[in-house]
């Protein structure tokens, strides 16, 4: 019997981590990637992050038992409507992207009816890494996963067999919820980036300036998505991203108030107290971040006693290995 198919759609920097992590997970599966960027996919084959290229879009997907989507939203809408009707209602669509109730919508809009689909997001924080395609930036990553109403619930139970799989810790979590958080963390961040850039290069003297635009500036307004993806990205979760544009607007008038104030004897200065705080939380953060350790330790230890039922019951060969009970006979 041939192994199950799993197709990625998408070989940049998850897409290609993610085939890395199955790769050496030891399942027993067979990986094909496809990417319209025939540079992109050559260098994910070079890493052997796939078995195999496929450039035809809808030979990638054939005979596939499961088929993720790991390409920004604009993307997601023109592979979804060429697929269509070409994805068999058993097949699950696993599609990765910064916000969840657009792709939700756009199931039920491209996808009517199939109960095997699930939106989710592999949260790659980047924190002591080089962000360069490898295995290791799935390890113990946070994995959020979300449905809608009529989706299947063993779809979701695979989807989180497939996020631990690759070495990932699942987090169901509620769209909205998802896509309020993630207008504060992943879009606002872009956003201001590119607000710094088209700030900058539109002063009368950035043809001086940018010669002075180092390593502060680059990381501050690097791009990450294309302008076509960032605005698709922006304008799906547009409610959210305009709330957070609204606390941004009222922090940047207390952060002034703060700079402006003068220096006096007594006390620390606001903007000193202000700069100490974020600090602090910056290193807090970096530090949960490299020991991922977002959950509390009562929490880790009922999770890694849960073995997957549906794992266990239906998928057999697909993400084989040992398991928990396994590890409690050893």
């Amino acid at each position: 019997m041939a192994n199950p198919r799993i197709t990625i759609i998408g070989l940049g920097l998850t897409g290609a981590s993610l085939g890395l992590a199955l790769m050496q997970s030891g399942a027993a599966l067979e990986i094909v990637g496809h990417d319209k960027e025939p540079m992109v996919a050559q260098e994910a084959r070079k890493r052997n992050a796939v078995h195999r290229i496929e450039w035809n879009l809808y030979k990638a997907c054939e005979g596939a038992s499961m088929i993720v989507l790991a390409i920004p939203f604009d993307q997601a809408v023109e592979t979804l409507e060429l697929l269509r009707e070409d994805i068999p209602p058993a097949t699950m669509v696993l599609v990765l992207n910064g916000v969840f109730r657009p792709v939700l919508q756009l199931f039920a809009e491209k996808l009517p009816g199939h109960v095997n689909a699930v939106v989710g997001q592999v949260i790659l924080n980047g924190v002591g890494v080089e962000l360069t395609p490898q295995a290791g930036l799935l390890q113990k990553a946070v994995f959020c996963l979300s449905t809608g109403p009529t989706t299947n619930p063993s779809a979701l139970q695979l989807a989180s067999d497939f996020a631990e799989s690759a070495g990932a810790v699942p987090l169901f979590v509620d769209p909205d919820e998802h896509d309020g958080i993630a207008a504060a963390v992943e879009s606002l961040p872009r956003l201001v980036g590119a607000i710094l850039l088209h700030m900058a290069a539109g002063s009368p003297g950035w043809t001086e300036a940018q010669r002075m635009a180092g390593v502060a500036f680059a990381r501050t307004t690097q791009f990450d998505r294309s302008a076509q993806g960032l605005y698709a990205e922006l304008m799906a979760n547009r409610a959210n991203v305009l709330q957070r544009l609204d606390q941004l607007a009222a922090a940047l008038t207390a952060w002034r108030a703060w700079l402006a104030a003068e220096v006096s004897q007594e006390g620390e200065h606001p903007l000193l107290t202000a700069l100490a705080d974020a600090e602090a939380e910056r290193l807090a953060w970096e530090s949960h971040a490299l020991r991922h350790d977002w959950e509390p330790a009562s929490a880790r230890s009922t999770a890694q006693e849960s073995p997957g039922m549906f794992r266990q019951m239906f998928l057999g060969g697909w993400f084989g290995g040992r398991k928990p009970d396994d590890e409690k006979r050893r």
